[in-house]
């Protein structure tokens, strides 16, 4: 990888020891400045869409957003290239000939996954807790991040260039506040129940603590640890959420990076040098060029981690299978186990940032290994493979091994145990998250992925063009490549990963389409192949129709972005006074006593629960499992000022339901109930009708949460404040 004013472009093939010149061996004197063309680009793009809001500098205040916060992000990616410098370090020494070397991405990659373990680890000592230490020891392997990249040179560029429309949008999108973006997300509804508000917990608390209301907290939570790092060197959860999807962002830079070297691998190193470093950029812009990735890379997620590692992993294979098919004696064994320690750490990180990757990257994986890799290497590899991605795993097994006697809490159920969840609960949870047959499976390969079908129908979840144009494209392009003679065998290996992600996605999954990501680099990387070859061997005409079809592909991004929200997008960027209800308590304190009614019959939930309630209230959510945006820090004696549970989860108007009289009327069981709870010092009900609805409707609502009980306690107790038909706030 070249690196280019902080975008990474993917390079020739890996080499064990960084050269002082370029590797691209293909010189264009065009070329060579348009790598100054990029940050103007971005920029001009994040100006153009940021004037989709109200204020027409939004744009410019989102450069000033990503300047300003990028500090933290960049430590932390630092700190991962000196974790992966050291790791290197020690799994290449004494190697052979026979080992294929790792690249920078790579060996940046396997510095991603091991600082999520590390950050896992120190957030669960507590070692996270102390501003000042997570800054000295981020600074300390950041200069020996630093210090790896001295062989970096730059290298030219020609039609990656595209690539600065979707990076513009990518920024900008990163720059808005978690709750706004994007529809088929719900603005982000995972961010603000779990991925930024599990790390909040834990920063309040000290260290990653037990948390027995979130259902979450179980998974293994590596991109979370990575967040509560992030959070730590700035010191306020808040002011992270910001920092954090920048940090998603440059994870998802990598990711195209690495689409980039896995389309060269694809492709040889025997192939013609032009035609490889087309390929690789071509890759670069491909996989940005995805909206699904730019969705996912611009909020606090874990996707892109998973793309950025399983990608990596599957270049390490087929490098490692045609390193072995080319060589005349037997792979040693030593080679071997390195390979299987590299590609251990990278699909243990992979499952450690998502649970998921088990199922939809290291089966694919290891069928593409099977089918790339000779046969006398598959024994040291896949003992190694097994016992680095256990240890690189080991503080999500450990931590739930000891928490609740279920390393893999809450799947395993039927083998580990449960824990204190009852069987409703276990099923609750089960029905979320598997498929639902065959004829659905299909149907959701249809809708979800290969056509899907944006036009959203009544009652279903809201859908956008995000898959665009990559599923179709990648799967005719890997199998054009696999009736290829040249490069057939590993086309083949690759389209059948493919295709095994595609069946588990839709057969073992609730099959929602940002879960089939994995499969994006591997279709990317094909279309890129097939471009960069009409890019060199066909005729004028169609190397023009090629080079538009590239940038409309960049565009695509962009196009959805500026539809979002009613075609108005950019309206979140920098609004965190919007959503914790800020912005209306500076207004409230403005307005006179006419204009103070008015803005009380019309205020938003985070105003009236943040800014208008006595200081000793206790609130307790049923139905709301976003609370990123509420008060959690002033709480009296040591408890939480807001209290809430997700879906699959109890909490304790559940609990006092369920240890009451099970055949007293619902407005006797609502009454003990309330009364358990004032016992306990909750002072208010908060009342998410809609949600609780929505959880009806799907089969997950909890049975002491029917709509009997909830309409119980609106007749008895009195109604403090009421948000349209969507929610109710009952003082007890």
């Amino acid at each position: 990888m070249r690196i280019d004013d902080g975008i990474p472009i993917p390079y020739a093939s890996p080499v064990p020891n960084l050269p002082s010149k370029p590797v691209n061996p293909v010189q264009d004197a065009r070329s060579v400045p348009m790598i100054w063309l990029f940050v103007p680009l971005i920029a001009a793009t994040m100006l153009i869409l940021g004037a989709r809001s109200d204020d027409a500098a939004t744009g410019l205040i989102a450069i000033g957003i990503v300047a300003e916060g990028i500090w933290a992000p960049a430590l932390w990616l630092l700190a991962a290239a000196g974790v992966g410098a050291g790791l290197t370090r020690v799994l290449q020494r004494g190697s052979g000939a026979s080992t294929p070397a790792l690249s920078l991405l790579q060996t940046w990659s396997l510095g991603i996954a091991g600082l999520l373990a590390i950050d896992l680890t120190l957030g669960l000592s507590g070692g996270l807790a102390n501003a000042f230490a997570v800054r000295v020891l981020t600074g300390v392997l950041a200069v020996v991040g630093l210090w790896s990249f001295r062989g970096v040179r730059p290298t030219t560029i020609g039609i990656g260039l595209a690539a600065a429309i979707s990076l513009g949008t990518l920024f900008l999108a990163a720059t808005s506040t978690p709750g706004w973006l994007w529809g088929t997300e719900f603005g982000g509804y995972d961010a603000l129940s779990y991925h930024l508000q599990l790390p909040r917990e834990w920063w309040i608390a000290g260290a990653i603590i037990e948390t027995p209301h979130n259902a979450y907290g179980y998974l293994p939570n590596g991109v979370e640890a990575a967040f509560l790092h992030v959070m730590a060197m700035i010191g306020d959860p808040a002011a992270a959420a910001v920092p954090c999807q920048l940090l998603v962002a440059c994870l998802a830079v990598l990711a195209a990076g690495v689409t980039g070297e896995f389309a060269m691998a694809m492709l040889g190193r025997d192939g013609d040098a032009k035609q490889r470093s087309l390929a690789g950029q071509l890759g670069f812009v491909a996989l940005l060029a995805t909206p699904w990735v730019i969705v996912v890379g611009s909020l606090a997620y874990d996707e892109t981690v998973v793309l950025l590692l399983a990608t990596t992993a599957f270049t390490v294979i087929l490098e490692t299978g045609r390193g072995g098919a080319r060589s005349s004696m037997t792979t040693s064994t030593a080679s071997n186990l390195r390979v299987g320690a590299w590609l251990g750490i990278l699909l243990g990180g992979a499952v450690l940032a998502k649970a998921s990757s088990g199922l939809l990257v290291v089966v694919p994986a290891a069928i593409a290994a099977a089918m790339l890799i000779p046969r006398r290497g598959w024994v040291p590899i896949v003992f190694a493979t097994m016992i680095a991605g256990l240890v690189i795993g080991s503080p999500w097994l450990l931590r739930n091994l000891v928490w609740i006697s279920n390393p893999i809490f809450p799947f395993g159920s039927s083998i580990f145990g449960a824990g204190d969840w009852t069987a409703g609960q276990m099923e609750r949870f089960a029905a979320g998250h598997r498929g639902s047959g065959v004829i659905a499976g299909l149907h959701a390969i249809g809708t979800e992925f290969l056509f899907e079908d944006w036009t959203s129908p009544s009652g279903g979840d809201p859908q956008r063009p995000q898959w665009a144009w990559l599923p179709l494209t990648g799967l005719v392009a890997l199998g054009f490549l696999a009736t290829r003679r040249k490069g057939r065998g590993t086309a083949l290996a690759i389209l059948c990963s493919v295709i095994a992600m595609i069946v588990m996605w839709a057969l073992f999954s609730h099959a929602k389409a940002r879960f089939l990501l994995p499969a994006a680099p591997l279709l990317a990387a094909s279309v890129a192949i097939v471009a960069a070859r009409l890019l060199t061997d066909a005729r004028a005409a169609i190397r023009g129709f090629t080079v538009a079809a590239v940038w409309l592909a960049a565009g695509s991004p962009a196009l959805v972005y500026a539809f979002e929200r009613n075609g108005f997008p950019a309206v979140g960027v920098d609004q965190r006074a919007l959503f914790d209800g800020s912005l209306e308590a500076d207004a409230f304190e403005l307005a006179g006593i006419a204009g103070q009614v008015e803005r009380l019959e019309n205020a938003s939930p985070a105003f009236i629960l943040n800014h208008r309630l006595p200081e000793k209230a206790r609130v307790l959510l049923l139905g709301r499992s976003d609370p990123f945006h509420f008060d959690f820090t002033n709480g009296l004696e040591g408890l939480p000022r807001i209290s809430y549970q997700t879906v699959w989860t109890r909490g304790p108007f559940e609990d006092a339901i369920a240890a009451g009289d099970t055949q007293a009327s619902p407005e006797r069981q609502v009454a003990v109930a309330i009364e358990r709870l004032k016992t306990a010092g909750f002072t208010h009900l908060y009342i998410q009708m809609s949600m609780l609805d929505r959880w009806l409707k799907a089969g997950w609502l909890a049975p002491e949460l029917h709509p009997r009980f909830i309409d119980a306690i609106i007749r008895q107790q009195p109604t403090a404040r009421r948000f349209g038909e969507q929610a109710w706030l009952i003082e007890l």
